[in-house]
């Protein structure tokens, strides 16, 4: 029975052309999308879960709390783990990595050949105990048991040695010091948040032979045996704390707690906690959810509108059918099988088009589409459960229709479909609405990423290049950034901690001196050039000199250093920044006292409001080269740069980043939004006038006749436009009326999770709506245009 229901399905499908190609393509574009975005949600979710008992893996957290205010990091002291392994009876194990790209990159020297290398951690000897990474070569229980030990990932030891077998038991110079090559390990997952190219031992490092509790510079983790009670656990952090760090934390007005964040959580959790890697909202992928549903949708949507209009058109076919003994179930199954036909071969050209733009997707999502992909028994079982659910929806309600006609009302022509009309310009809305509210969601993202382009942080980012020093070159950076500006290559060089797009570095102002205020506060550790160098605006007093000390000088000597405070902080010790000039502030390490006040500049995502901010003359402290170019060719002033850095630093490379580069770095992730609801709404616009072609050829079709009398006594073609758009445009006007809801909702919601957000206008509103009318105003036009063409006198001779 249903090979016979086949071969019919596809004559029948043969015959109608047109609208077997149109549904054929728009069920494709749907599941195109529908499974690159599932498999993109699927990978996100997936991150952190191959670890053998992934379950009992957690990452510790620690929170430091002053006055109310309380800050989460996801770093730790390096004493915790042995401490843990010590007194915990829960451990199973612990580790540790410390991420050294944090503060600076390294360079390696393989005979002489040098590279400058960022993506550098070192691990204690129970690493691979927790994280049961795939080792090519080497014993993960010893790879990392001794000092100078190095475990290289599989690309980064061919792209060192030429092979993995090559690597093993050479050594590399690592800042100047040999590192043997105890193992090579398989490159880490996609879906793993560590990753790295070089894993060095702990060992090596003095807080790996003489662990301590500060600083907190460290992730760690722990592995619970099985069956251990999790809250036991937790009671006995806060004995720990309250052991080892009670006594200190008090005395500095702080207090600290250690918390737990299962492993698999850290991807999908807190942004604000330091990473090493970018995590992802989870908020996005129910997003991408819904938009992959809704595209489904909408390719449904098509098949089920035209085949709900052609319905009457196959009257005659369901009657003799009917006549000859057919049953209602045979003609169901039928037209149900017409579906899933349509939608199979709609599935294996997804398919084919998935791994055709496999490498682009693969680029622009971050994660690999590999060959198996859609061949492992889970992606084909989930491809044949869309497979039946697409047909079934977008074939059960057609087949309801034209299998319950009466069989003497089908053959004389007089079949009328009740509530079909209604059905369709309510889907045509439908679709039309989620075309619409997809492209204005992505005009507002887009709005609010130039926003955060052009706003005015403060201080001034062009021409502003950032170069990362080793801290062994402190003592020689002064005559470097000299040497910059003789040969004129710089306008301005500055020391700092950190880029200006991100200072981290955490403080508290406590009561003494002339502040009775307690609260914590950002520091940036600086030289004296910072101020010229990013054109920062002094708002009161005046900006640091050669007289002045450092901090790390006023420390030995206990005199008080001078300070540049923002306004947000003055603001809140309750100053003008004239008041404030010249006002003691104890500082914790030491009394500082302030000597210029700078207007307020963004140090931080535009998520977060500025912030209070002491900078520091404090350049021992700094890692980081701010240099400001002259005006001109950058190309030029960048040569001499790296003339005068190749001259004075032999041994490491000349690697720069552009400041305003990073800055938009920090949004990719909002960049990328942008980009995903800008393909995907112009793929739901797409599908919606594919459709709306195939119901305007219908209805141009049903009324060839009427449109060929009009013609005869001297219509225009404009006026013919009118007669087939009208029921048409009111449907859109509605598809407006609800797009502009959701774009206000839409709006309100997304740009709440930024303390600096621009407004919203009606230009992303007028800009959709009338790209979408545009769009289909074109359709209609064109079936119009193509049936108007048509000679009078042979349609109403056919007639």
């Amino acid at each position: 029975m249903w090979k016979n229901y086949l071969k019919i399905s596809f004559r029948n499908l043969r015959k109608r052309k047109l609208y077997t190609a149109i549904n054929l393509l728009g069920l494709t574009v749907a599941l195109v999308s529908f499974i690159l975005i599932s498999l993109y949600i699927k990978h996100e979710w997936s991150y952190d879960r191959m670890y053998t008992d992934s379950d009992r893996i957690y990452r510790f957290t620690q929170s430091f709390a002053s006055m109310g205010e309380n800050e989460l990091y996801s770093s730790t002291p390096s004493s915790l783990v042995p401490t843990v392994l010590e007194e915990f009876d829960e451990a199973e194990s612990a580790t540790l990595i410390f991420d050294l790209s944090i503060f600076q990159s390294v360079v390696i020297d393989n005979a002489g050949d040098s590279q400058e290398e960022k993506k550098f951690a070192l691990a204690d000897s129970r690493f691979y105990e927790v994280f049961d990474f795939e080792m090519l070569t080497g014993n993960p229980k010893t790879v990392l048991s001794q000092p100078n030990q190095l475990v290289l990932t599989k690309s980064t030891a061919e792209r060192y040695f030429g092979s993995v077998l090559s690597a093993e038991g050479k050594t590399l110079k690592v800042d100047g010091q040999d590192y043997l090559i105890s193992g090579v390990m398989e490159d880490f997952p996609s879906n793993s948040h560590i990753d790295f190219d070089f894993i060095a031992s702990f060992l090596t490092h003095r807080h790996g032979k003489n662990p301590e509790w500060s600083p907190s510079n460290y992730y760690t983790y722990v592995k619970l045996k099985e069956g251990a009670d999790l809250d036991i656990f937790k009671s006995k952090l806060d004995v720990m704390k309250d052991k080892y760090l009670g006594a200190d934390m008090e005395e500095y007005g702080f207090k600290t707690a250690f918390f737990l964040q299962p492993v698999t959580d850290i991807h999908l959790g807190d942004e604000s906690l330091n990473n090493i890697k970018p995590v992802t909202d989870i908020k996005y992928l129910y997003i991408f959810g819904i938009v992959a549903i809704l595209l489904i949708a909408i390719g449904v949507i098509n098949y089920v509108n035209l085949a709900t209009a052609e319905a009457t058109e196959r009257n005659k076919e369901v009657g003799l059918r009917k006549v000859m003994g057919a049953g209602r179930f045979q003609l169901f199954g039928q037209f149900v099988s017409e579906s899933l036909l349509l939608t199979f071969a709609a599935m294996l050209l997804s398919i084919l088009c998935i791994y055709l733009l496999a490498p682009q997707f693969s680029s622009f999502s971050g994660f690999p589409i590999g060959g198996g992909t859609l061949l492992s028994p889970e992606a084909i079982g989930g491809l044949a459960v869309l497979l039946l659910l697409v047909g079934l929806l977008a074939g059960i309600y057609p087949s309801l229709i034209l299998s319950g006609m009466e069989p003497i009302k089908a053959l004389g022509n007089t079949v009328k479909i009740g509530g079909g009309a209604w059905v369709r310009k309510s889907l045509v809305v439908f679709q039309f609405f989620i075309s619409m509210g997809l492209l204005i969601a992505t005009f507002i993202v887009q709005s609010q990423l130039n926003y955060m382009q052009d706003v005015n942080l403060g201080y001034d980012q062009e021409r502003l290049i950032s170069l990362s020093y080793h801290y062994s070159m402190r003592d020689g950076i002064s005559t470097i950034k000299d040497e910059m500006i003789r040969k004129g290559a710089a306008r301005s060089v500055a020391r700092a901690a950190d880029s200006p797009i991100f200072i981290q570095a955490g403080y508290s102002i406590f009561p003494g001196g002339d502040n009775t205020e307690e609260f914590m506060i950002t520091g940036y550790s600086v030289d004296r050039d910072i101020v010229k160098t990013l054109d920062l605006e002094l708002l009161a007093g005046e900006n640091f000199t050669e007289a002045d000390p450092t901090r790390q000088e006023a420390r030995k000597s206990e005199a008080v250093h001078p300070v540049l405070f923002n306004e947000f902080a003055i603001k809140k010790m309750g100053w003008t920044a004239e008041e404030a000039i010249g006002k003691n502030v104890n500082l914790g390490f030491g009394m500082g006292v302030i000597k210029g006040v700078v207007k307020d500049f963004y140090f931080n995502s535009l998520h977060h409001e500025v912030g209070p901010l002491v900078i520091y003359n404090d350049p021992d402290n700094a890692n980081v080269l701010l240099v400001k170019l002259p005006t001109g060719n950058p190309a030029e002033h960048l040569a001499a740069l790296e003339s005068v850095w190749k001259e004075t630093v032999a041994n490491r490379p000349f690697n720069y980043e552009f400041v305003d580069a990073a800055y938009g770095q920090m949004y990719a992730s909002e960049q990328r939004i942008s980009q995903i609801f800008a393909l995907f709404s112009g793929i739901a616009i797409f599908i919606a006038c594919m459709g709306l072609f195939g119901l305007v050829s219908y209805v141009a079709l049903r009324r060839t006749r009427e449109i060929s009398i009009r013609k005869v006594l001297g219509a225009t073609q404009t006026s013919v436009i009118q007669v087939l758009a009208a029921d048409f445009f009111k449907l859109l006007v509605i598809s407006a009326a609800l797009a502009v809801g959701f774009g206000l909702w839409f709006g309100n919601s997304w740009l709440q999770d930024f303390s600096n957000r621009t407004e919203i206008t009606i230009w992303p509103f007028a800009m959709s709506i009338g790209v979408v009318l545009l769009l289909a105003i074109l359709t209609i036009g064109y079936r119009a245009w193509k049936v108007f063409q048509l000679n009078p006198s042979k349609t109403l001779k056919s007639e």
